[in-house]
């Protein structure tokens, strides 16, 4: 039986403070793997798997200091694609066609 705190109107359970820390204690330890054990047997739980995100492909072309430099990003969202494309320094950016792209 778990113990609980304190009894009516403050006073003091039937058992100390300290015996009732130790009995909580193992009550919890025991009533757990109990309860864990009834519920293997009875409810098999499957792990769902996450849905994979969309990615988006583009290719931003930089341009700084008349130095051009073209990068291949991904992102997950339009507005991370709108935000990366506010810089000052990019030129013109397009969608890539192929989301699959292989590394060798």
């Amino acid at each position: 039986m778990y113990n609980k705190g304190d009894f009516r109107a403050g006073e003091e359970g039937k058992i100390s403070r300290e015996l009732q820390k130790y009995g909580n204690k193992k009550w919890r330890r025991t009533e757990k793997s109990a309860i864990e054990d009834h519920l293997k047997e009875e409810v098999r739980f499957l792990k769902t798997k996450k849905n994979r995100r969309k990615t988006i492909w583009v290719k931003i072309t930089k341009e700084i200091n008349g130095l051009k430099r073209s990068d291949y990003k991904r992102f997950y969202t339009e507005k991370e694609l709108k935000d990366a494309v506010k810089n000052q320094y990019v030129t013109r950016y397009f969608y890539m066609k192929n989301n699959k792209t292989k590394k060798k």
